[in-house]
């Protein structure tokens, strides 16, 4: 996967966008409470994504034959969609990981008595909270193209065999 790719793909410039809207409409300080309300989202949701996305992969990679694999190669299709899945991956650990320790400092502030925190800490995890989502979105859609493949590939292994 190259970072041209990636900069260009429509889920890391809508989330660019999500994030430079959230930097123009937002304050520049931010109350804790809030920050802390929207992090903790953030780990819930990615919890669950994350969990979800990860036994998905798990069944993509064990699911395949030698033959359909092979079938795939051909063109670099399954090399394709499994570097998409570990890029969402990562980007959902690190989204994850974000938010978790963006609760724990926010935390931290609150019971030192700092009311605000500055919104860049918000944006960040706007754009990767939602660029998670997006690519994740991206890699499901890969998991339904895999489907149709693997209903190709079956269907020219049974006309290859009636003959």
């Amino acid at each position: 996967m190259k970072i041209k790719d990636i900069i260009l793909s429509w889920d890391f410039v809508l989330a660019i966008i999500t994030s430079i809207s959230l930097l123009i409409i937002l304050p520049f300080w931010i109350k804790n409470q809030f920050a802390i309300t929207l992090y903790e989202i953030g780990i819930t949701v990615l919890s669950i994504v994350f969990s979800v996305f990860f036994a998905a992969l798990a069944i993509i990679i064990s699911s395949a034959d030698d033959d359909f694999v092979r079938f795939l190669e051909e063109e670099g299709d399954y090399t394709a969609i499994v570097d998409t899945f570990k890029f969402s991956l990562f980007i959902l650990f690190i989204a994850l990981i974000y938010s978790i320790i963006f609760t724990a400092i926010t935390s931290y502030w609150m019971n030192n008595n700092h009311i605000n925190q500055q919104n860049y800490f918000l944006v960040i995890f706007a754009f990767l909270f939602s660029y998670s989502l997006f690519a994740t979105f991206n890699s499901t859609y890969d998991a339904i193209k895999y489907a149709k493949y693997r209903t190709k590939f079956l269907q020219i292994k049974k006309n290859a065999n009636q003959k």
